[in-house]
Formats: structure tokens, sequence, C-alpha cells
């Protein structure tokens, strides 16, 4: 299966991760008439599933990237972002750049490696208690478990039928994260699996802002 994806950056002032929910939510405010760009139905409903808009920092320049139909709503607004209100600052965008690729996505006969770029948001309350009562081994293959869940759980959304079971390693350690004003546990480090999936996509909770995106190490994992 092929994806097409869509990455936008705004050069300008170099951003810091945890502002990248102020860049969605200027941009969701900008355009409240875009579904894609903020999943908020109404003002107390949530559009539930993978986001095919996502908000990040590409080595702190700020960015987007959407996925397939989702691409056409960015270009809409494209041209129309001239400055990110960040509320504590405002950064004026001196230059603009888009590149719209197409990338394989499924599975694959080999592993394939990546690590995470920016935490991975693993854990909810209950298999967080879970997870802090295992021991080291228990621990990893929680965390394999769950990783080979959020890609199933991603091609659902993309349309995509995993259709082979998904074999996993992974390297990671507990990294403390502010997450919607409360601190939790995210993850950093590398993993293998046998599926294709394309750079910058995030995997995990919240990863419309920022959270959990992942780049492929084509040098190999574990080292």
């Amino acid at each position: 299966m092929n994806l097409h994806i869509l990455k936008i950056t705004f050069e300008g002032n170099k951003i810091k991760s945890r502002e990248i929910p102020r860049v969605r939510g200027f941009i969701a405010s900008k355009f409240p008439e875009y579904l894609e760009l903020h999943n908020h139905v109404g003002d107390k409903s949530y559009q539930y599933g993978y986001p095919m808009v996502q908000y990040k920092t590409f080595n702190g320049t700020p960015g987007v990237i959407a996925i397939n139909e989702a691409s056409s709503t960015l270009i809409k607004v494209f041209n129309d972002i001239d400055q990110l209100d960040l509320k504590e600052e405002v950064i004026d965008i001196v230059e603009r750049g888009f590149i719209v690729k197409k990338h394989e996505f499924g599975t694959t006969d080999s592993l394939i490696s990546y690590r995470f770029v920016s935490p991975w948001v693993a854990l909810n309350q209950k298999n967080f208690d879970i997870y802090q009562k295992a021991d080291d081994t228990g621990k990893v293959d929680i965390l394999k478990k769950i990783l080979v869940g959020n890609i199933i759980s991603m091609s659902k959304y993309l349309g995509y039928t995993v259709d082979k079971q998904l074999m996993t390693l992974i390297k990671m350690k507990p990294i403390a994260v502010n997450f919607k004003n409360k601190e939790m546990i995210g993850f950093t480090g590398e993993f293998m699996i046998n599926f294709e999936i394309p750079d910058y996509l995030g995997l995990g909770k919240s990863v419309s802002r920022g959270f959990g995106t992942i780049m492929r190490v084509k040098e190999g994992a574990f080292k």
C-alpha cells in the first residue's frame, strides 16, 4: 500500500518540542472549519482515530505533515499562514516549504529499524500500573505488545489490513514527559519490526501534538 505524505515547514525562529501544541492550537483556531486540523467536533466532542494531520518540529523548525486526502486541506491554508502566534512569542514566517512524497506502508519480509525522535507515550493508566509492577522482561513484553497494537490501530484507520504476524525487538528507556499538563512516563529508543512506516509518522498517544514521531534507522538499530 502507498501513502501520500505532505510535509510542510515554516522557516523562522526555532521552537522547542513543548511548543508544538501551541502551533497546533494557533492553526486550528485560525481555520476552525477544517476538522482535520484539530479533530474537535463542537466545543466538547473529539473525533477519535489516527490523526491525518500531525504537528512536528524538524530540528527545531515548526512544521506539519498530512496523510493522503488531508494534504489537500493543508495546501488550502498553506499560503495564509504568515506567522505563528505562540502566545508568549509571535514567529514571523520568512520561508515556507513543502514536499509531497509517496511512501510504502505495510508488512515486510524482514525487520526494519526505527528510532523515536520524540517521546513515545505508550501507557495509559491501566497498563501503567501493570508496567510498574512488572520485572524487566515483563516491561519489555508489555511495550512490545503496545507497539504492535499501535501499528495495527494506525493501519486500521489508514485502510490497511495487517495480514501477517508482526515481530518486533525494542530497546527503550523511560523519560519524563509533560502530557496535557501532567507528568507522565514516555519512552525513547529504537525498535525493529517487519513493517514499513514512513518517516515522521507518530505512534502512541497524542501524535497530533508531535509525540511518538519515528524515523527509519538506515544503519541498523541497537548499536
